[in-house]
């Protein structure tokens, strides 16, 4: 009798311990897959998604995932007859994107194509100040020779060059002409600065006028290149303004592409 208490008394304990075991590798299963999930829902969490747009703002090209909080870099597109002149993060094309800032959240971007024409036009530089050549233009006063842009031979876009000394205070802009038509001012700036210093500032426009046809203010001494690159077969009209008149078009010229570039050559 006594054994048989013994032996049942051995045989409880070892089911007991059989089931403590099992029920202790479940939760470890449990528990490994638990953390398999969480580590997945936080790898979707740290990705963000950029889209990308034909011109037409509704033609998708392509779709990426990348790291939340790190920059992003898109291939060039191609498109046949037009030359790729970079990507926007509005479908406007009024904002240029910045390969340089962080990816936040799902981005939107529309890629800008231009249409190569030959630009038969002439630029100068336009504007006031301290400086030698923009003291002669006296706000577009005087077109000559020292202001007038040099144009290159480039088969793809229509480059347009001058170098020259400018002083700090100085304000300008690029124009066709003496009346401005035409201008291109602060907002077609690609960049204000260069190894961390600020070469020009906005010193304002007419008006409500857009930031395009602000003028730019030189803030360090020092000789300058700019490169004006235009694409007329994109440029638009702001017939909107309560003062577009047909005669007078080309002082409500804008363009989505142009842009105006510089290097600091030192004083």
């Amino acid at each position: 009798m006594k054994r048989k208490q013994v032996v049942t008394w051995i045989m409880m304990a070892c089911m007991a311990v059989g089931s403590l075991a099992m029920t202790g590798c479940g939760s470890k299963g449990e528990a490994a897959d638990t953390g398999k999930k969480t580590q997945q829902e936080a790898s979707k969490g740290d990705e963000v998604k950029v889209t990308m747009y034909d011109t037409d703002g509704k033609t998708q090209l392509d779709t990426v995932s990348v790291k939340k909080g790190e920059a992003f870099t898109a291939e060039d597109p191609k498109k046949d007859g037009y030359t790729f002149v970079g990507w926007f993060v509005t479908p406007e094309l009024t904002r240029k994107f910045d390969p340089s800032q962080p990816i936040e959240q799902d981005t939107s971007l529309y890629a800008g194509f231009a249409k190569y024409q030959e630009d038969k036009r002439d630029f100068y530089i336009v504007g006031n100040g301290s400086s030698d050549v923009l003291k002669e233009s006296n706000w577009g006063a005087v077109v000559g020779d020292a202001q007038k842009l040099k144009k290159e031979d480039n088969k793809e876009a229509n480059v347009y060059t001058i170098t020259l000394d400018l002083k700090a205070g100085d304000q300008f802009q690029f124009a066709m002409d003496g009346s401005w038509g035409d201008q291109r001012g602060y907002g077609y700036l690609t960049t204000t600065e260069q190894d961390g210093t600020e070469y020009f500032k906005n010193s304002g426009a007419l008006g409500d006028a857009s930031v395009k046809k602000s003028n730019i203010e030189v803030a360090v001494d020092g000789n300058y290149t700019f490169t004006l690159t235009t694409y007329p077969a994109e440029d638009i009209y702001d017939t909107e303004d309560e003062h577009y008149s047909e005669d007078k078009k080309e002082n409500f010229n804008l363009s989505p592409y142009d842009t105006i570039t510089f290097v600091y050559n030192g004083k």
